[in-house]
């Protein structure tokens, strides 16, 4: 709840300096934070603790938090006991002696992550302001930088792709979590989100803890000790992208070529990262397609319609056999995890150029 004038003062400005952070803020034609998204800072910042985390930069960058004792006048220990709560929840981030502001991406998920929020009496309201906000047109630079360039990327799955000559390791799922020694599953803060709500439609066909995180990023969520936030081996990650395959749920990742730290199971009806096209079907590229396709053996094809209703992209019709749009076709290979006739198979195709990591 917003105190008074000074406090949504703060709280623009706090909204204000994301500008130019990945995934930015929720902002109307003239740049200034919506209304919704003020209340939903507000419900992570009260008047005073917006003040204190005006003196902190937002991750990666981090800063001691002695000096930002000095500078507000406050006993070190005093502060740290203020922020306590706050870095239990997510909403600051905690390294070692240092502090830091959350990222966008933090700040609208981690309500949905943590059982610490998850138990809260302001849960359900961080999930209507969110889904308002976010409904209302934060969804396109959530997904798409202003340069362009998707922040997602589909990944293909492994078995029912033509060669394995053909696999190349970055667009793959297994060969990415094979890379890792770090790894977490929580709850997908999309289904969740929904989930609190009382309104996913998913509930009785998709799990909700699937959504895997590794890297620095799963060590952090580790520290935190929250009963929401797992630990899991690399063959534990890689039978729960295979039920995810199997059930329908696609396969996404960070939208670069190294250093990726996500493995997302997303579905049509809850998932930030698909909105764009699936839901509000306004932003073509809300994420990048997997460079592979599926093609169809017209001979084994029986014209079943299997694969017409996994597919999320309207990219299939059944004539005498099953005809895949290659304008449509993402390559996540859901149709081909389930063919009855094993008709279906993923051809790579170089189609997208992965970007690299900015340097930080």
């Amino acid at each position: 709840m917003i105190a008074n004038e000074e406090h949504r003062e703060n709280l623009i400005t706090l909204a204000k300096e994301y500008l130019r952070s990945a995934q930015s803020y929720p902002r109307d034609e003239n740049d200034e934070p919506v209304e919704q998204y003020l209340e939903y800072l507000s419900l992570m910042y009260d008047e005073e603790i917006v003040k204190i985390m005006l003196k902190l930069p937002i991750m990666p960058s981090s800063r001691s938090i002695k000096k930002v004792a000095k500078e507000l006048e406050m006993d070190v220990d005093e502060l740290i006991k203020k922020l306590e709560s706050h870095a239990k929840r997510g909403f600051v981030m905690k390294l070692g002696k240092s502090y830091s502001r959350p990222s966008p991406l933090q700040i609208h998920d981690s309500p949905f992550i943590l059982q610490e929020n998850l138990d809260s009496e302001d849960i359900v309201e961080f999930a209507r302001l969110s889904r308002e906000y976010f409904d209302g047109g934060y969804y396109k630079p959530w997904e798409t930088s202003r340069s362009g360039t998707p922040r997602s990327r589909v990944l293909t799955v492994s078995e029912k792709v033509e060669s394995k000559h053909q696999i190349v390791p970055m667009e793959e799922v297994y060969n990415i979590l094979e890379q890792q020694t770090d790894l977490v599953v929580f709850p997908c803060p999309c289904r969740q989100r929904k989930e609190v709500e009382g309104i996913r439609k998913c509930k009785d066909k998709y799990p909700i803890n699937n959504c895997i995180n590794f890297g620095p990023f799963a060590k952090g969520l580790l520290t935190l000790g929250d009963p929401a936030v797992k630990r899991i081996t690399v063959d534990e990650a890689k039978k729960l992208a295979e039920e995810a395959a199997e059930l329908g749920l696609v396969h996404m990742t960070d939208n670069r070529s190294d250093d990726s730290v996500i493995l997302c199971a997303c579905c049509e009806c809850c998932c930030g990262n698909l909105a764009g096209l699936v839901r509000f079907k306004d932003n073509p590229r809300a994420f990048a397609r997997a460079n592979y396709v599926s093609t169809v053996d017209e001979d084994a094809c029986i014209a079943c319609g299997t694969c017409v209703d996994r597919c999320k992209f309207d990219a299939i019709t059944i004539e005498d056999h099953a005809i895949i749009s290659l304008d449509n076709c993402v390559g996540c290979g859901l149709c081909a995890v389930t063919c009855p006739e094993d008709a279906i198979i993923i051809k790579h195709i170089e189609r997208e150029v992965y970007p690299e990591m900015r340097k930080r």
